[in-house]
């Protein structure tokens, strides 16, 4: 697996698509929830941020996920809980994964 993350609307998407030659029908968008078979899911946090279970994605799939641990933490303890499970969601995800990749303005860090 791959895992690629990022603060929202640093090209993490269109990075992954330029990179693995993705096309429309290899992308699954998790906000809208989840399809078998894809080779990419984007939107990870739509599922940690709504309490809903994490899939078992494929080996081979890419995995895109706004980093969401940077920046001011939430006043409200239902959204640190939220931010905290996503953290943990992310840091599972990168043991896992084969290569982990950190987008920032539209450029590639790898960090695994």
């Amino acid at each position: 697996m791959v895992l690629i993350l990022g603060g929202a609307w640093q090209g993490k998407l269109r990075w992954a698509v330029r990179e693995y030659t993705l096309t429309e029908n290899d992308l699954c968008d998790l906000a809208e929830g989840f399809v078998p078979g894809k080779r990419c899911y984007y939107h990870l946090e739509a599922l940690t941020f709504s309490n809903q279970p994490i899939p078992s994605f494929p080996a081979d799939a890419i995995v895109i996920a706004r980093e969401a641990g940077s920046g001011v933490v939430p006043m409200k303890k239902e959204d640190r809980i939220s931010r905290e499970r996503h953290g943990a969601a992310l840091q599972e995800l990168s043991r896992q994964a084969e290569r982990v990749v950190r987008i920032f303005c539209g450029l590639a860090e790898v960090l695994k």
